[in-house]
């Protein structure tokens, strides 16, 4: 009897697609490739339902024939490497794609129809795969492949597609680093007829992050460039300065012969030439290209050809390492403000075409409106005397504040436990910039003051986020928050989200927020200057898990038991960005503040990470170490 079995060709082909289309973005980049290894000039993308309904790619390349567009949906099936030198093609590919499964994934996976007129050919041809032949039909030259009903004889696979609105920013990432790969290219994105992203061919890699980053953060980018040789690579591209500095790694972009990779040695070899210039936990922004020659670089690793193999990486890692040194002392003081660089400067005779520049020039000049306002704000008495208010106000307080909107029953206040951290005090005081020193009646509490904070933010906001009690403060100007361009899609939801956070945020201009009111235990010099942080990182959740609670409260409002554990993650980050950090001095009314709101929390030992928050020595204990008992 046999046990092992052959498995029939439509399983094969599902299985497949497995590791080639993982979401609408995996065909969104597969498609685009095939534009550009087209040799197209300008490419289209449109996307309904966030592309998991249809995503339609449109390119003015080299078309197909009529006999050819049958075999573009075969499996294995190339014109990017020819037989008889397969084998040493594959260690010299200077094309994107070569592997030749990906159209025929798509196919085993949607509903797909291909359109293509090569040029000079009077005719369009038009061909569904598994639906019919080849036939003649109208079209411009290039080709159109529109991909219908992603995953819909996958039922399993479609349950892990997000919401629209977090696969739309997933493309919007996959034609962001194309369009870096690519400059001279045009990309335009829109979603349901919406423009997301239009970027005009570009005439150098510098021009096209002024359109993807704005002027003024271009302005930080210092140049890298390295000439290359007969055996080792060459290297150019930009690198941020310390000013541009991030949370994640998600803006560390590394191209290997026009393809965007991943590669810990070079994300290692980046962090290495930053130490001294920022300090731990933060990360630097780079956009570095590495061009190999022939037999350098091994790209036939990975199906999604997210990941090579060097034969020289003892050789990278000095290349990136000191190449980033070099340039970031040669640029100076980082702390002597913005520098021009090569991504910032444009001359005189040769502006950027009215695309490249910012979307919408009203944006800047509004921008310099509210900042000098703020500042006649700031430097006033009443502005002096905000910022010397204690930053841990008391809960409950209610001055100058308007209730956010009730989205739910008003969780109950909790009562005062008789074992909360300095709930039998009677004296306190701060210790090593880190620890409050409470004398209780029968000994001694010590309690780390940024896991006690965080804990009782982390009870306010998830109360205010389950039940929508959250106090919200106006201010006077608002304050401008810059989003990253892949986020920025997800604004509608975001504004959902932080109203029941207690924030009052709006669109202003293309890529960033206006923030009119922020929660009212958050209303402090503190925690005022803690609110684009808290803003970007609320975007950030939001493209990696909350975009899907926003979309099903709306499409199926079960209450807040349905979404608790999402939002107990998003409170637990919005309380540690706002907690008060190791090394922050207290005055001695912030610290009664503090332990005053810890005497009202459900359960104030443990921070929501489950640290705990004080630890307690007993007058025994204390009498047993000196030996008095």
């Amino acid at each position: 009897m046999h046990h092992i079995r052959v498995l029939p060709p439509e399983i094969v082909s599902r299985i497949a697609a497995g590791e080639v289309v993982e979401r609408p973005a995996s065909l969104v980049k597969e498609l685009v490739e095939n534009s550009i290894d087209a040799h197209a000039t300008e490419i289209d993308i449109d996307l309904e339902e966030g592309g998991k309904k249809k995503v339609t790619v449109r390119d003015n390349g080299g078309g197909m024939s009529p006999e050819d567009l049958p075999l573009a949906f075969q499996a294995h099936a190339t014109s990017k490497l020819r037989v008889e030198e397969a084998s040493e093609c594959l260690f010299g590919v200077a094309s994107l794609g070569f592997r030749g499964e990906a159209l025929a994934a798509m196919c085993a996976v949607s509903d797909v129809e291909a359109i293509s007129r090569p040029p000079r050919q009077d005719v369009a041809y038009r061909y569904r795969p598994g639906r019919g032949e080849v036939e003649p039909a109208a079209g411009p030259e290039g080709t159109v492949i529109e991909i219908r009903n992603l995953f819909h004889n996958v039922p399993a696979r479609r349950k892990f597609l997000r919401a629209a609105t977090t696969e739309l920013s997933h493309v919007l990432q996959q034609v962001t680093r194309l369009a870096l790969g690519f400059p001279s290219i045009r990309f335009r994105l829109t979603h349901h007829g919406r423009k997301v992203l239009d970027l005009a061919g570009a005439a150098d890699l510098g021009e096209r992050l002024r359109q993807i980053l704005g002027p003024e953060k271009a302005g930080e980018l210092v140049q890298v460039a390295v000439d290359g040789g007969p055996d080792r690579p060459a290297l150019h591209g930009f690198v941020g300065s310390p000013k541009l500095r991030r949370g994640d790694t998600r803006d560390q972009h590394f191209f290997v012969d026009g393809r965007w990779i991943r590669d810990r040695l070079l994300l290692h070899a980046v962090r290495a030439a930053y130490q001294g210039f920022l300090i731990p936990g933060q990360q630097p922004v780079c956009y570095l290209f590495l061009e190999f020659p022939p037999g350098g670089v091994d790209v036939n690793v990975h199906p999604m050809k997210t990941e090579v193999r060097f034969r020289d990486p003892g050789g990278i890692y000095p290349l990136i390492h000191h190449s980033i040194r070099q340039a970031l002392e040669g640029a100076g003081d980082p702390s002597s403000g913005p520098r021009k660089s090569p991504a910032a400067e444009g001359s005189a005779e040769s502006s950027p075409p009215p695309d490249a520049r910012p979307p919408d020039h009203r944006t800047a000049e509004a921008r310099r409106r509210v900042e000098r306002a703020a500042g006649d704000f700031f430097s006033s008495p009443r502005a002096r005397a905000e910022e010397r208010r204690p930053p841990l106000a008391p809960a409950g307080s209610r001055a100058s504040a308007d209730p956010a909107p009730r989205l739910g029953p008003a969780a109950p206040a909790p009562r005062q436990r008789p074992d909360a951290p300095g709930a039998r005090r009677t004296r306190a005081l701060q210790i090593l910039g880190a620890y409050i020193l409470i004398e209780e009646q029968d000994g001694l509490a010590l309690i780390d003051q940024h896991a006690l904070h965080e804990k009782i933010l982390f009870e306010e906001i998830l109360r205010g986020l389950l039940a929508g009690e959250v106090i919200r403060q106006k201010l006077l100007v608002p304050e401008i928050v810059e989003i990253p361009l892949d986020r920025i899609v997800l604004a509608d939801s975001a504004r959902r989200l932080l109203a029941r956070c207690g924030y009052e945020i709006e669109p202003f201009g293309d890529r960033e927020v206006a923030v009119h009111a922020i929660p009212m235990i958050f209303d402090s010099a503190r925690g005022r200057g803690d609110t684009a942080e808290i803003i970007r990182e609320v975007f950030r959740w939001l493209q990696e898990e909350g975009a899907d609670v926003c979309a099903a409260e709306g499409e199926h409002p079960a209450g807040p038991d349905a979404t608790a554990e999402p939002y107990r993650r998003l409170a637990s980050l919005l309380a540690c960005k706002r907690a008060v950090k190791a090394g922050d001095p207290l005055q001695p009314e912030e610290i009664d503040s503090l332990l005053d709101r810890a005497d009202l929390a459900e359960d104030p030992r443990h921070c929501p990470h489950g640290r705990p928050t004080m630890v307690r020595l007993s007058r025994r204990e204390l009498e047993r170490r000196f030996d008095r008992k």
